[in-house]
């Protein structure tokens, strides 16, 4: 007889701690949600550079640009001195960009 109490003792004990569990409040679930985000090179260090220095009129195969006098050959060197300081401070920019933490 003893045995049989002890055992609805149980029972009723854990229904009721059961009982307790669902009554309890649920957590809400935490949604963990993964972003990569990926670091941009600044727009200026990426801009396109001016195209290669044409002497308007000049025909599309016209060699050198179709620098027909001394003054358009040194023309032509300006402007690709030009171009290429520009994509050299660029390229110098990319460098000290990818450098930072």
């Amino acid at each position: 007889m003893a045995m049989k109490t002890f055992a609805s003792f149980l029972l009723s004990a854990s229904l009721m701690l059961s009982g307790c569990a669902m009554l309890r409040p649920k957590e809400p679930p935490v949604i963990i949600k993964t972003v990569i985000e990926k670091d941009r090179v600044p727009a200026a260090l990426i801009a396109p550079i001016a195209p290669p220095w044409r002497k308007p009129g000049a025909a599309i195969n016209a060699r050198a640009g179709g620098a027909e006098t001394v003054d358009d050959l040194y023309t032509r060197g300006d402007a690709n001195e030009s171009r290429l300081l520009v994509c050299t401070g660029q390229i110098n920019g990319v460098r000290q960009w990818d450098k930072q933490p």
